[in-house]
């Protein structure tokens, strides 16, 4: 998409890294805002800088994890899986079923955030430990890892990759896999990252049949320090 919709016209988006204000008049959005850090969307306000910091989840992190969920679901998976299954998806949902996630985490499992002081959560990841063992012979998993379509770009993936990985290092775990989806175009982030493709299978989800990727990293300390790279990079 070449630009932010806006009430009256698509707004200009600024290239990542670039921290120039958007300066907003009564040509791009009904509501007149000046200065501010802001671009208008669809969904509402987003912010074109990011200043977010990686941390554990915690229950009240629900809302913005649900948030991040669908917009991250909607972005990505438009003809991959079923238009009425996306368009069924809701935050209201998906906040209680991740403040019980939260609340009562599965043993071992972790939670990472990407925190904006302004914008909140802008993106999540779960690992713990490999839950198809008999299948992958690996230590650990990578449950999910999304970053909200705005903050994309920014090495919030690689950080929340990071922190992963060290959790997991903590943890006992030497190796881990992630599984995702053949069609979803974030699939090249993971072999940027070294992880090698060892398994393709079908998955029935939403009422589709789905190819499925397996990829491995055999070297999980390996794992950290490429994605730490991002910070020397930032």
């Amino acid at each position: 998409m070449p630009g932010a919709e806006t009430g009256r016209r698509v707004a200009p988006r600024l290239a990542a890294g670039d921290k120039r204000t958007l300066r907003w008049s009564q040509e791009y959005c009904d509501n007149e805002r000046g200065g501010v850090d802001f671009i208008g969307t669809v969904e509402g306000w987003r912010m074109v800088t990011c200043e977010a910091t990686v941390r554990r989840a915690r229950p009240a992190d629900a809302a913005g994890i649900a948030r991040v969920h669908v917009a991250t679901w909607r972005d990505t998976y438009p003809g991959v899986l079923p238009a009425p299954f996306l368009v069924a998806l809701s935050a209201e949902a998906e906040e209680r079923r991740w403040r019980s996630r939260l609340a009562r985490p599965v043993l071992g499992s972790t939670t990472f955030v990407a925190d904006d002081p302004r914008a909140g959560i802008v993106g999540y990841a779960i690992c713990g430990a490999n839950r198809r063992p008999l299948l992958v012979k690996i230590d650990a998993e990578v449950y999910e890892i999304y970053v909200d379509p705005w903050a994309q770009g920014r090495h919030l993936g690689r950080r929340l990759v990071a922190a992963m990985a060290g959790r997991l290092l903590v943890q006992g775990f030497r190796s881990a896999c992630i599984r995702v989806l053949r069609d979803n175009p974030t699939r090249w982030f993971y072999r940027h990252l070294n992880g090698r493709l060892i398994l393709e299978e079908t998955i029935r989800f939403a009422g589709a049949d789905l190819a499925q990727l397996t990829y491995v990293w055999p070297d999980i300390g390996s794992l950290q320090r490429l994605a730490g790279e991002a910070d020397d990079a930032a």
